[in-house]
This record gives structure tokens, C-alpha cells and sequence, in this order.
């Protein structure tokens, strides 16, 4: 009988070769957190409260002036608009569980060890936030589109005047699901105007990817996937609003003593430890983060409400 691969299988071949270098799954990997586009309200640690609040009062022009009947008329008292919103910082937490025997027939420095697996969480945390982005945005009141209709350059100009009507102050941002980009890319080819010959249109017109995908009329405009779904799910609900509209608070754990498996990943929120369940040789690996994310202002943001 010929000497060929298959037979070998069972006792002196690989069914399959591993190739050395471990590729990370499809995701979306942009982080809203860095972006910009949601302003930082502060970490609750040391303060008494799990919940940040942040204060508004009717000030710099909020109330007019008004002519008096005469100039001895004797002038009312205006009473003072306040208002506040609540970012409340809640825990958030992932673990992996990886076995010895997993571990260490690993080939080094390129699979999934303890390590590697630490260093994910930064990216699972993101993510994690981009998903309470998006719950913000589906609170806010104002909203255009239709449903089950394509997003358009209509649409977006809708959005940018309720922002206008409402003076709201730039810069303006904007949040889209994949789908409603590619959808307003689309409109875009069909519109024959001045608006085509733009820079900013053009460079729109490009693939970005992942994040920020460009400045679209004065709009700094925003990918992602872990925005909320409406109308049973036909529907994406991605946003636009101006400086201030949305908030986030942190709150960073206090370091451990003697927690010499402790690991903090500069620039974020995350702590992760490595806990070891001995009888069942396995290395516990669990990330911990406090966050939480509001709309501030409803009047600052709008729903853009368009098909899947």
C-alpha cells in the first residue's frame, strides 16, 4: 500500500500544524473612551459615593435683560435655573480560567497565556463602553430618520439643525453603525451639488475602518458596532450631538496590599488579577472595572434612527 499523508495521520503525522503566531478574532477594536467625543466628569474614589453628579445653572446669557416701565420701576427677582445629571459607576468584570496543561504546551511568546490574556481585557473593557455609549444615545428625546429606511444626507442635515435650532455649541460629534455609514456614503453618490466637490466629502468617501472615519461637515464622525438596536432590530440608533452631551465617571480601585499579582493597564480604569484554584491546577484570571456613562444634556443630542 502507498505511504501516503492520511495514513500516517494516525501515528507519525499532524492532522493539522499550528502556525506560530496567534491572530485575534474579527472584532471591533476602536475605543469611544479615547476618543474625544465623551468628556470625562471625574473618578468617584475617595468621595463618598458611588455616583457623580454634574451641576448646571442658568448662567452666561441663560436669562436676559429686560426694559423696565420706568427708570424707578422696581426690578422683579429672577429666580436661578438649575439642573443636574447622575453618572452612576458601576463594577464591570470578565475572567478567564486557563489550565496548566494548556499552559504550558503553549508555544512561547505567541499564544494564549495568563499574559495575553490580562493584556485583552483592555480591549473587552472598550468595548464594554462603547455598548453604555450607546445606551446614552438611545435616551436622548430628539431623533431623525425612519425606520427600515437607509440613512441619507438628509438625515444628517436634519440632525445637525435640531442641534443649530437648540444652540448648541460645536464641536459636534457623531456615533454611526456600520451600516448607517456605509448607507450615507452611498447617498452621497447620488447627490449632484456643491457638496460632492468637498474635501470633506471625499475623504469621507474613503474606507477608514474601524473608529474615526473623518470631519463630515464640521462633524467629527465616529464607527461602531456596539451601538444599540430599535423596532425589534431593523432599525440602528447611532447619534449626533455637541460638546458635553456625554459623560463618563470612573472609579479606580485603591492597590492591594501585597497583591503582587496584580496587574493595571496604564491609561484605563482596569485592574486584573491572577488567582490560582490549586486543586483543579488552574490560573483564574479576572478583570475588574468601575464606569459608568450618561447623557448630560438631552437637548445636546440626537437619535439618528435609520435601517439596520
Amino acid at each position: 500500500m502507498a505511504i501516503l499523508h492520511s495514513n500516517l495521520e494516525t501515528d507519525l503525522r499532524l492532522a493539522a500544524i499550528i502556525e506560530r503566531e496567534i491572530h485575534a478574532l474579527l472584532t471591533d477594536q476602536a475605543s469611544l473612551r479615547t476618543s474625544g467625543a465623551i468628556s470625562f466628569m471625574g473618578d468617584v474614589s475617595g468621595m463618598g459615593s458611588d455616583t457623580m453628579r454634574v451641576r448646571y445653572a442658568g448662567l452666561d446669557g441663560y436669562d436676559s435683560f429686560s426694559a423696565t416701565a420706568a427708570e424707578n420701576t422696581d426690578v422683579a427677582e429672577t429666580s436661578l435655573t438649575d439642573a443636574s445629571a447622575d453618572i452612576a459607576v458601576v463594577r464591570a468584570a470578565l475572567r478567564y480560567d486557563i489550565g496548566d496543561l494548556a499552559n504550558l504546551t503553549g508555544v512561547p511568546g505567541a499564544d494564549v497565556d495568563p499574559f495575553r490574556l490580562a493584556a485583552s481585557m483592555v480591549g473587552s473593557f472598550d468595548q464594554y463602553f462603547n455598548a453604555l455609549v450607546g445606551d446614552a444615545i438611545d435616551s436622548a428625546t430628539e431623533f431623525v430618520g425612519a425606520t427600515t429606511v437607509n440613512l441619507s444626507v438628509d438625515n444628517w442635515f436634519a440632525a445637525m439643525a435640531k442641534l443649530e435650532v437648540a444652540s448648541v455649541p460645536g464641536p459636534y460629534f457623531a456615533i454611526l453603525a456600520p451600516q448607517q455609514m456605509a448607507d450615507l456614503k452611498q447617498s452621497l453618490r447620488s447627490e449632484n451639488n456643491a457638496l460632492q466637490e468637498m474635501t470633506a466629502t471625499q475623504d469621507l468617501m474613503k474606507i477608514f475602518g474601524q473608529g474615526f472615519v473623518g470631519n463630515f461637515l464640521g462633524v467629527n464622525t465616529y464607527v461602531s458596532t456596539d451601538l444599540n438596536t430599535a423596532n425589534a432590530g431593523n432599525d440602528s440608533v447611532g447619534g449626533m450631538f455637541g460638546d458635553g452631551a456625554l459623560g463618563f465617571a470612573i472609579g479606580t480601585p485603591r492597590p492591594l496590599a501585597g497583591a503582587g499579582g496584580e496587574v493595571r493597564a496604564a491609561g484605563t480604569p482596569v485592574v486584573v488579577e491572577f488567582q490560582r484554584d490549586a486543586s483543579a491546577a488552574l490560573t483564574e484570571i479576572v478583570g475588574h472595572a468601575y464606569c459608568g456613562v450618561s447623557l448630560l444634556e438631552d437637548s445636546r443630542c440626537v437619535q439618528i434612527i435609520t435601517d439596520l
